[in-house]
């Protein structure tokens, strides 16, 4: 019986096979001879073994060698905008593949080109491509070249084509949700094109019929990111502008009034929280970090999936408060703050910097950038670009100096040692691969007002905690700082600072302090997970959509270090691998806390002990403070689900409160809501259900 049932399905698999290759037609030689496909779905089946090499890219998440055979598929749109996926992710396709989409030409940039995105040892190869959410622009021509690695990579192949089922636009979502429309403009890299953005946000459920109650405005959008920009969900970058098309600054989800906003994209990292759990830790480091909220976002009557959305980083009084440095302060203190650097790639059209005297300490050498970032290389004084560098370069020799540790000469007088402290800290408590080296910002107020070089705010953090399966990003052991010694190929390092400071005893004193405190506080395992679990609760329909739009699951996408089967297994990892790094510091933190009398000791975080109860409650709840020691003022926030603050107290040598005290909170509708109890160095975050 089992030798007839497995010869009727070894008959019957060959006869698909059969069938499939007989009405599947291979891909043409090159683009002037690529096969037509009439209409979509559609299914191409062939063999690249003797094929040229016409076409080679390097796609942006993966390398490409070059040098592997193709074939070519052309398809032509009709009047309407078409949305589709394209994969080689069948067990036909037996070698390592690349794809490639070409609109128009082939000589022109590819639209679309992945290699690896389907990545798992149940295909016959197990590093084959997929472009999942493409956009078809109408009355357009488009080539897909079915490509491979390198010289070795050729063989059968597989692709099907099809129409993407994940475009349908919420009906409602427990997270805002914001309408753009382009008016027909294609979203461009640059400049920023002039659109329409609508917002719902009630606080609780949001409708799409409902109308827009957070913002209906005119903006200007642009495709933002780097590495990121290749990914197929794009980050757009956003003013807000009146109807003149000038800017306009508005108050968006409690965020203080603004123009300049960014919507992230969390693509690869499939937590969706990595950048939204770094700026939430910043803020409660008591440091300027980018407020956040996450949103559903849909252009063009198009669902483009979970994004967060957040303050740009620039200076003004609600985000980095420094001085206004115009052009014409030239000379005095106006001359000296305020500003802000960074140490990043260079992207965009509009840079400028200057190269630090001093290279990375490496096996390899690499010259540290250092770019303008406020104010901007067309808004500089020439007199203002040369006193930032000199300042820079002052720190830099004083941090280099055989007296760097010294109190009154050393690079404490340059530097404000809390924030380098706090921002060593933050990434390598991420472990974050860019870490130091891009997308790090730091910023001088004018010496009236201090004046001394701060690092931060925080920036770009999905590609920390873990997500990260290059350089040692993926393990838990491990300093982020040492980036060189474990990737001295690459050419963007770390500057040499971090491995100095780490020498010196006051940097490590005050490193050991904060660490302890902040363990015992924002950085405490429980807290983390509390509040990780909590937005796992918001985000659980919005991501079961995102990751309908987005077929990522179970897929490698660059550079992944772990690849979960579902969002809950993401989210254990995600947790799991926090807990671990964490642990590590703890017992591999160089140094000892010898004297942190710098620390508000009678505020320690330790002795902030809460208690809430009950919990689930149903009528009212009761807070209180149990700890020795108690800070003298205290601050109870009361948030729902989706980040809108409800309520707040603040409280002098008060330690017990109960609900019944408020008319409001005796009147909150079933649900879950996240409370927070803080000092000036203390947090505790606790979930709150009523029944």
């Amino acid at each position: 019986m089992f030798q007839t049932n497995l010869m009727r399905f070894i008959f019957t698999s060959i006869f698909l096979i059969y069938q499939l290759i007989s009405f599947a037609q291979p891909g043409g030689e090159n683009c002037l001879t690529a096969t037509s496909i009439n209409s979509i779905p559609f299914i191409g089946i062939g063999n690249t073994t003797s094929a040229n090499d016409d076409y080679f890219e390097n796609c942006p998440d993966v390398g490409n060698q070059g040098g592997a055979p193709d074939h070519v598929y052309t398809y032509s749109t009709g009047n309407s905008i078409e949305y589709i996926d394209v994969s080689l992710c069948e067990n036909l396709t037996n070698y390592d593949s690349q794809l490639i989409v070409y609109e128009d030409n082939c000589n022109s940039n590819p639209i679309g080109c992945q290699e690896d995105g389907c990545q798992s040892p149940n295909y016959n190869a197990p590093y084959n491509s997929n472009i999942t959410g493409l956009t078809l622009q109408a009355n357009k021509t488009y080539y897909f070249v079915i490509d491979g690695y390198d010289n070795l990579s050729s063989g059968n192949y597989q692709i099907n084509i099809d129409s993407s089922i994940a475009f349908d636009v919420p009906d409602s979502s427990i997270i805002p949700l914001v309408y753009i429309n382009t008016y027909g403009q294609e979203i461009q890299n640059e400049p920023k094109i002039s659109a329409n953005m609508g917002i719902i946000n009630n606080g609780n459920f949001n409708f799409s019929t409902d109308l827009y109650n957070e913002y209906d405005g005119e903006i200007g959008i642009e495709i933002r990111g780097s590495s990121s920009s290749s990914f197929p969900k794009k980050g757009y970058g956003l003013e807000t502008r009146d109807g003149n098309g000038n800017n306009n600054n508005v108050p968006l989800f409690n965020m203080p009034s603004e123009n300049d906003w960014v919507l992230h994209a969390p693509y690869s990292d499939k937590s969706l929280m990595r950048n939204f759990l770094s700026y939430y830790l910043g803020n409660k480091m008591y440091y300027y970090s980018p407020r956040t909220q996450f949103c559903e976002l849909i252009i063009n009557d198009q669902y483009k999936g979970v994004y967060l959305f957040t303050e740009k980083i620039k200076r003004d009084n609600g985000r980095v408060d420094i001085s206004r440095l115009d052009f014409d302060d030239l000379a005095g203190d106006s001359l000296t703050g305020g500003y802000i650097i960074k140490i990043d790639k260079y992207t965009g059209v509009n840079n400028d910097s200057w190269t630090s005297p001093y290279t990375s300490n490496s096996i390899n050498p690499q010259n540290i950038e250092i770019l303008y970032h406020y104010p901007e290389p067309d808004d500089i004084a020439f007199a203002q670009k040369n006193y930032i560098q000199d300042y820079v370069t002052a720190f830099e020799d004083a941090l280099n100096g055989p007296n760097f540790s010294d109190s009154s000469t050393g690079y404490r007088n340059f530097a404000d040692i809390n924030s380098f402290v706090d921002y060593f800290l933050l990434t390598e408590a991420t472990k974050n691969v860019d870490g130091y080296r891009i997308s790090t910002f730091l910023y001088k107020d004018k010496d009236s007002k201090g004046g001394k070089l701060h690092i931060g705010p925080p920036w770009d953090y999905n590609l920390g905690w873990g997500n990260a399966n290059y350089c040692e990003g993926g393990l838990t052991e491990g300093w982020a700082y040492e980036f060189n010694n474990v990737c001295y190929s690459d050419g963007y390092q770390v500057p040499f600072w971090w491995e100095k400071m780490i020498t010196d005893p006051e940097f490590l004193n005050r490193l050991n302090c904060r660490w302890d405190e902040l363990r015992n506080g924002p950085f405490h395992t429980d807290s983390i997970n509390n509040l990780i679990d909590s937005m796992a609760v918001v985000l659980n329909a919005p991501a079961e959509r995102n990751f309908i739009r987005w077929e990522i699951l179970s897929n490698y996408i660059w550079p992944n270090n772990y690849v979960g089967n579902n969002y809950l297994n993401e989210i254990n990892y995600f947790k799991t691998w926090i807990n671990d790094r964490l642990n590590w510091i703890d017992n591999n933190l160089p140094g000892s806390a010898v004297d942190c009398s710098f620390l508000a000791t009678e505020e320690n975080s330790a002795n902030l002990n809460v208690t809430v109860f009950p919990n689930p409650f149903k009528d009212n709840f009761h807070i209180e403070i149990n700890g020795v020691n108690k800070p003298k003022e205290i601050t109870i926030a009361i948030f729902d689900i989706n980040g809108k603050l409800l309520y707040e107290k603040i409280s002098s040598n008060q330690y017990i409160f109960s609900s019944e005290n408020s008319n409001y909170l005796r009147s909150l509708s079933k649900g879950l809501y996240l409370i927070t109890i803080s000092s000036q160095k203390s947090l505790e975050t606790i979930r709150l259900v009523k029944n």
